[in-house]
C-alpha cells in the first residue's frame, strides 16, 4: 500500500515545516513504515497565501488519487508526526481492516514543549452518534489516516475561512466507516496559526464548528448520557449543543445539579407527587423520577419545541407511567388567559417567556384548577417573570397540601415574594441560589 502525507504550508509556516514537521515525517518513515510500501510527503506551498489551505489540500488529494495512493494522512506544517505513527496505524488497520478513516488521541505540546494528551477527550469513538455527543475540541483533530477515495469524495470546503476541518470530518463520519482509537499519530502545536488574508482566530473556529455541530444534530438522533448512580445512565436528547441545559447534558451532568441535591435533602418524603411549572425539555422531570422515585410528575410546559424534546426524554428514560400530561401545552398563571411564547435567545430555550396576547396560541390555567383535588408534595416554578401569578393561581392547593416550593424569582419581584407572599402564605426561606437576574428560593411551610 501507498500513503501520502499531505501538508499545506501557509504564510509564516515554512520555517516550522523545515525544522520540525518534515523531519518528523522522515523519522516516522525510517522508524517503521507500518503497512505501507511507499510513503511520500506531499508538501503544498502556499506561503504567499494565494490558494488557501483547503485548495492546497484538495490539490494534494487529486494528485494522491491520480498517483494511486491508497491512504492519505493530513499533517499541518506547525505539527509533528510521532515516530511510531505508521506502525500504530498498522496495528489498528490490522485489527479492523474495514475502517475507512482512523483518528488518534489529541496530543499537544504544553508550555514546556513536552507532549501532553488533552484532558477530557474520549479514548475511542465508534459511531457518528457517539461523535456528536463530544465537544469538537475534545473529539478530533486534522491528523488522521483516510482512504484516498473517501477523502477525495468530499475534500475541503475552500469557501470557508475556518471550520472546514470539521465539515470534512462530519461528512466522512456520515458516509464512511470511521473510528478514533487510543493511539497517538501526531502532536499539535497550539498558537501557531497561519497568517494571511483569510486567517482566523480560535474564536472564529469555535463559532463555525458550533454551527456545523448543530446542523449534524438536526440530522441524527443523539442522546447524551448522564451517570447518576443507577444501573444505567440517564439519556437526554441533544439538538443544540449551545443550549444552556443541553450543554450540561453533553458534559454528563444534570443542569442545576447542586440545587437538585438541595431539594433531595428538603423533601425526604418517599414517592412524592411533583408539579413542574416550566418543565422545558425534562432535565428535572427525569431527575425526579430517577433520583427521588417520584410517584407522579405533572409537567406544565407550553412551548411546543420544548415539549417535543420533553416527550423524547421521557420515553428514552422509560418513565412514561409516572407522567401526568394534563399540563401539556399549557402555561400556569392566575387563571385562564392567552399568551404568546417569546424566545429571545435560541441557545437558552429554558428562558422562553409568555407575553399576553389576545390571539396568542398558548393558554394558561391556574394550578388550583389544573390539579383539582390531586395531592401535591412539591412544586417547582420557573415561569420567567410570571412566578407571582403562578403562586396566586395555586393559593388553594398550597393552603391545602403545604408543599415544598422551589421558585425562580426575578430580582424585581424579590421583595414581593420574600416579604409579601411568604409572610402571607406562612412560608419561610430555607435556602437560595443567586444568579445575575434571578434568585432561586427554596421555601417550606412555617412550623
Amino acid at each position: 500500500m501507498k500513503c501520502a502525507v499531505i501538508t499545506p504550508v501557509g504564510p509564516g509556516h515554512m520555517a516550522l515545516l523545515e525544522t520540525s514537521c518534515a523531519p518528523s515525517v522522515a523519522q516516522a518513515r525510517a522508524y517503521h513504515a507500518g503497512p505501507f510500501k511507499v510513503i511520500e510527503h506531499l508538501v503544498m506551498d502556499d506561503t504567499e497565501g494565494r490558494h488557501g489551505r483547503s485548495n492546497r489540500r484538495n490539490d494534494a488529494l487529486a494528485r494522491a488519487r491520480a498517483e494511486g495512493f491508497d491512504w492519505v494522512f493530513f499533517l499541518d506544517a506547525d505539527d509533528v508526526m510521532t515516530p511510531n505513527a505508521f506502525e500504530a496505524f498498522g496495528r489498528v488497520i490490522e485489527a479492523e481492516p474495514n475502517l475507512d478513516a482512523v483518528w488518534g488521541l489529541i496530543c499537544t505540546f504544553d508550555e514546556s514543549g513536552a507532549p501532553a494528551l488533552r484532558e477530557g477527550q474520549p479514548e475511542r469513538i465508534d459511531s457518528r452518534a457517539q461523535l456528536l455527543t463530544v465537544e469538537p475540541h475534545l473529539a478530533l483533530q486534522i491528523g488522521a489516516f483516510v482512504r484516498t477515495g473517501c477523502a477525495a469524495r468530499f475534500g475541503f470546503d475552500a469557501a470557508m475561512d475556518t471550520g472546514e476541518d470539521f465539515r470534512f470530518y462530519y461528512q466522512l463520519w456520515a458516509a464512511c466507516r470511521c473510528a478514533k482509537r487510543p493511539e497517538i499519530f501526531f502532536v499539535n502545536r497550539r498558537g501557531q496559526h497561519s497568517t494571511g488574508p483569510r486567517g482566523a482566530t480560535g474564536q472564529d473556529w469555535q463559532r463555525a464548528v458550533s454551527r456545523l455541530w448543530a446542523e449534524q444534530l438536526a440530522e441524527v438522533s443523539v442522546f447524551a448520557e448522564i451517570p447518576d448512580g443507577r444501573e444505567s445512565p440517564a439519556r437526554m436528547r441533544v439538538t443544540n449543543p449551545r443550549d444552556l441545559i443541553q450543554a450540561a447534558h453533553l458534559r454528563g451532568e444534570y443542569f442545576e445539579a447542586e440545587s437538585l441535591a438541595k431539594l433531595k435533602r428538603l423533601l425526604p418524603k418517599p414517592r412524592p407527587h411533583i408539579v413542574e411549572v416550566g418543565a422545558n425539555i425534562g432535565n428535572h422531570v427525569v431527575w425526579y423520577a430517577r433520583n427521588m422515585d417520584a410517584a407522579r410528575i405533572y409537567p406544565v410546559e407550553p412551548n411546543p419545541e420544548a415539549l417535543c424534546l420533553l416527550e423524547q426524554n421521557i420515553a428514552a428514560n422509560g418513565i412514561g407511567e409516572r407522567i401526568d400530561r394534563r399540563g401539556w401545552g399549557l402555561g400556569a398563571g392566575r387563571g385562564e388567559g392567552r399568551f404568546a411564547a417569546v424566545t429571545d435567545d435560541a441557545d437558552n430555550l429554558g428562558a422562553t417567556r409568555l407575553e399576553p396576547s389576545a390571539d396568542g396560541a398558548i393558554e394558561t390555567r391556574s394550578l388550583d384548577v389544573l390539579m383539582g383535588a390531586d395531592r401535591v408534595d412539591f412544586i417547582k416554578i420557573d415561569a420567567e417573570g410570571m412566578e407571582l401569578d403562578v403562586l396566586d393561581g395555586a393559593a388553594g392547593l398550597i393552603a391545602r397540601d403545604r408543599p415544598v416550593i422551589w421558585i425562580e424569582v426575578l430580582r424585581k419581584n424579590m421583595m414581593g415574594f420574600v416579604q409579601g407572599w411568604c409572610r402571607k402564605a406562612g412560608y419561610r426561606v430555607v435556602d437560595s441560589t443567586a444568579y445575575r437576574n434571578t434568585v432561586d428560593y427554596f421555601v417550606v411551610p412555617r412550623e
